[in-house]
This record gives structure tokens, sequence and C-alpha cells, in this order.
């Protein structure tokens, strides 16, 4: 990984030290004038547990690869960062920090990685791990890798850590790193003459890494061509990115292979697909990397790996429905939308009828025991903000999720703004306007708005927001319309983060009236902002909608 920039910044050292050392190598602790700490990505510097009592005023941090350097705010409690400076080093980017005095490097490394990403606060979810998680006599690990088993009952948790000694199956292949493998960056319109690239005409090396991911981001996917088990990982790390994959035609996946991608990812790969069409394509995706995230992602390993030793962990948050409806008419229809919401593990519907009574026990009915109800009912006269705002406060999950009453919802849309929150880190997560029905000319419009991604905007009926965010930022405010774009400016406002993912799974309902966001019908439909459009009711097959829900 050596470059000029790389060995004029050691050469200027009178003792010096790379990180990691190679093979086995000791790292002894002390002072050193430099250090270096070489990786291939950012998810190989979010991996690295550097070695313990280094300490260096000066920090070289160089990535391989990679689309952005380094870049940090340093602690509080470290000394003063003196300057900085981030530049390019062959193909990967060197970034130096000069402090004002030694730092501990361990404690730089491990905050690099975490500020490589945006909003990353997770940390170990709750299951230690040795080796990897930094673990002390106060604070024992829960589990050892290989067959690195303690006998001794730790006093701290009254247990002996369990060993992972040879995990089989998906778990032997974990965790990937979902903060840097993931869907961001997905092209939904590669042209049409994208090859389907062969998995064995690919650079492998460095496995599932950010420059591979790159490396296929125009392609119009990647064909299996070989089923070699030692090919599992890059397979399960670029699914998790959302590159549409494809098993060789001839052969499929051999059985180790798939044993060890797991059924769900095997599935998903299996199943067939014309990679030509953009839809198509683009649903085969979603449908890869929900099940490889659910499978390989650091939050799914460190769940399995906590479930087979009996440790507590992290839970998936809580998500709070709100939803606000003026029309008695569309609660039947706005009920199903919630209803069949699947793969989350605590559900929540505030329901705020506005201007009319509810039957509650009607509505219990509705719904699936597991979907707590709470009824926030308000005069016809109030706000619609104040509306939103009374549901909000009523809420008791971590995150609330804004539903429209008349829009059409797949059963994980919930399920899939959760994932892109992880991945994303975003503290506002959406989709885009992408679909729409337009109920004058019975027509559906794929509108072709850019996704996965950072963004400015995410249609109002599908924003999932922290609740203390929410809180924050003086929940919905009271205004009678345009309350979604209020809420996103102040969550903007605050600094945070907001990502839109796909936008499959959702149905914007588009009649000639009744709107809080009027629009006229020719600007709706402008051939600028149309990709593609079908003659009465069509939406994606991801939508999986009853018919009883059609217009």
């Amino acid at each position: 990984m050596s470059t000029p920039a790389v060995e004029k910044f050691l050469d200027q050292a009178g003792s010096s030290l790379v990180l990691p050392a190679a093979g086995d190598e000791p790292v002894e602790p002390g002072r050193r004038d430099r250090v270096l700490v070489s990786c291939a990505d950012r998810g190989a510097l979010r991996s690295l547990v550097a070695p313990a009592g280094v300490r260096s005023a000066v920090v070289g941090l160089h990535l391989a690869g990679g689309p952005v350097p380094v870049t940090m705010v340093p602690k509080p409690e470290w000394p003063a960062l003196q300057g900085i400076h981030a530049r390019s080093a062959g193909e990967g980017w060197l970034t130096v920090l000069r402090f004002e005095r030694p730092v501990e490097v361990a404690e730089v490394v491990a905050e690099a990685g975490r500020q490589s990403v945006w909003g990353d606060a997770v940390g170990n979810r709750g299951l230690w791990v040795g080796g990897v998680d930094a673990v002390s006599e106060k604070v024992p690990a829960d589990v050892l890798p290989g067959g690195m088993a303690a006998m001794v009952v730790s006093e701290v948790t009254g247990r002996t850590p369990a060993g992972l000694g040879s995990p089989a199956g998906p778990l032997s292949l974990g965790p990937l790193d979902e903060r840097v493998l993931n869907p961001i960056g997905f092209v939904a319109a590669v042209p049409g003459s994208a090859d389907v690239v062969a998995l064995s005409s690919l650079d492998l090396r460095d496995g599932p890494c950010e420059g591979l991911v790159a490396s296929v981001r125009g392609a119009a996917g990647v064909r299996i061509d070989r089923s070699d088990a030692g090919d599992a990982r890059v397979v399960a790390g670029l699914a998790m990115a959302g590159v549409p994959l494809v098993p060789d035609a001839a052969g499929g996946l051999s059985p180790a292979l798939a044993g060890l991608l797991g059924s769900s990812v095997s599935v998903a790969l299996a199943a067939p697909v014309d990679l030509s069409d953009a839809l198509a394509r683009e649903e085969h995706s979603v449908v890869l990397r929900r099940a490889a995230l659910d499978t390989f992602s650091t939050r799914a390993w460190r769940a399995a790996v906590a479930s087979s030793v009996g440790v507590r962990v992290a839970l998936q948050p809580a998500v709070s429905v709100v939803l606000a409806t003026r029309r008695a008419d569309m609660l039947d229809f706005a009920l199903r939308q919630v209803a069949k919401q699947r793969g989350v593990e605590a559900l929540e519907l505030v329901l705020a009828p506005h201007g009319f009574a509810v039957d509650e026990g009607r509505v219990r009915a509705a719904l699936p025991a597991a979907v707590a109800l709470t009824v926030v009912a308000r005069p016809e006269e109030t706000p619609f903000g104040d509306v939103l705002a009374a549901a909000a406060s009523a809420a008791s999950g971590d995150v609330a999720l804004k539903m429209d009453d008349d829009d059409w919802y797949a059963p994980d849309v919930v399920a899939d703004l959760l994932r892109a929150r992880d991945y994303s880190g975003a503290e506002m997560v959406g989709m885009p306007a992408e679909m729409h029905y337009v109920a004058e000319r019975d027509l559906t419009v794929k509108r072709g708005h850019p996704s996965e991604g950072y963004a400015r905007f995410v249609a109002g009926g599908t924003m999932m927001v922290d609740r203390g965010l929410l809180r924050e930022v003086g929940s919905f405010r009271s205004v009678r319309k345009y309350v979604d774009a209020q809420l996103i400016a102040a969550v903007t406002a605050a600094g945070a983060a907001i990502y839109r993912t796909h936008g499959l799974g959702y149905v914007l309902r588009r009649n000639a009236s009744g709107h809080t966001w009027e629009v006229d019908l020719d600007y709706l439909l402008d051939p600028v902002r149309v990709e593609r459009t079908w003659e009465g009711f069509r939406p994606s097959r991801l939508l999986e909608h009853d018919p009883v829900e059609r217009p």
C-alpha cells in the first residue's frame, strides 16, 4: 500500500510505526514520533483494533481506496488538534493529524472509523466480543473468537465467556459492515448497453470492499460464474450493497456456497430476473439486499451470536406510526396498510381522526394483536400540524413514521426504512415519491427520482424520524398545509441528515383535490419528470397489494 505520499510521511520521523503490524509482529507500547495506520478502505479502518499503549502527536490515516479521505472532529478530552491535512495518495487518501501532545493512537483509530460514516453511535449493540471490542477486567467479553473460551467465571457477569469456535453457515461469514457495504449509490438506470459482468473477472483480493462495489455500480449485474465457497463473503457483501447478482445459468449455486449464504439469500439469488428491464433489475436488487442485510450485517450477526449464547442485545427500534385522517371513508384502507407490515419487532399505531369519531373496538379488530393502538382525536378546526403534533406526543416508539391515509404501502415499508436508518445513520429516512397513481387519468407514473442517497427531501407519507429529534425541533409545526416541508426544514436546520431509500414499495395517490400539497397535473406528467407510465393501476411487484385495495 506504499505510495510516495506515505513514504514521505514516514521519512520525516525519527521513530515511526506502521499499523497494522505485519504478521504476528508484536507492537511495544510507548511513544512514537509518527504512527501510520494503513487500511484498504473505511471498512478495514472501522474493524481495525489498534494495540493499546501506543502514543503519538502525529497520526497518519491511509486508505488505499474509497471515495473520500478520513476526516474527523477530535474528542474533547484529547490534546488539542493543531492541524489536519488530507490529500490523495495513489488511488487512495492520506490524512495527517497533528496534536498538541501525544494521543492514544487506538482511540484515534476507533474514532476515525466511527466518523468515517455519518452518525455512527451504536457501538457493540450489547454484545462484547473479545478481540473486536475493547474489553477490560471491568468490562469482560461475552464471547471470544475461535477456541479461546475462558474457563474462569467472571466476577462481573457471573459466567464464563463463550467461545465462537468455528461457526457454520452464514454466521461464519459475518459480520459485514452495513455502514460501508450498503445500497448507497445504487444506480437504478444503467445504460442499456451495460454488461452483466462475471464474478471471476473482478479483482477480489481485498474481499468485499468499497472499491469492488464501485467497480460494478455501472454494470447491469454480476453473474456468479463459479460456485467456489471461498467467494461466499464477497457475494454476501455485494448483495448487501444492492448489486444485482444472478447465478450462472449452467450450474447455479453449489450446495457449499448456498449453505454459507443461507436460505433467504440463496432463494433471492435464484429468482429469475431480466436485468435488461430497469424496474425488474431494481426489484431484484431490493429483495436481495434485504435478505443479505438481515443475514450478514453487524446488527444481524451480533443478534445471532447473542441469541446462541444467551446474551441480551440491542433490539430493533420500536416504531410508532402516526396516521392522521379527516376522511372516514379512507379509514379501513389506511388500517390495512398498517396491518400488513412485517419484519418489525415492535409496532404501534397512533391514529388521529381529524373531525370525526372512530369506534376504537373496530379499529382494534382491524389490526394484529401485536400492534399497539392509541387514538388521539382532534376537532375539525384544529390545524393539521397540531393534529400530527398531538399524535406524535402520544407515541411511545423510538422512531415516529408519518403515514398518509390514501397512499399504498408494501408490507416491507417499515422494515425497509429501519434498514435504511441502520446503514445510512440518518436521523430522518424516507422514500421518494417515485410511483404515483393519477386517479383522473387512471394512470400509473414512475417519475425516476434518485434514490439510495442522502437528500434534502423525502415523500411526506414516508418520513421516519427519531422521536428525540422530533421533540428537539418542536415537533410538527402548527400549520394547515406544507406540514411535511416544515418538518424537513426543521430537521435540516438542526444539522441532521436525511436519507432517501428506494420508493418501489410506496405509491402516492393523486386525486383531483384534497391534498395538502397541490400540484398541477401538467407538472406531474411533464415528460422531463416522467420515466415510465402504465395505463391503470400498475405498481411494482414489491407492493404485494390485496385486490380489495385497488382503486
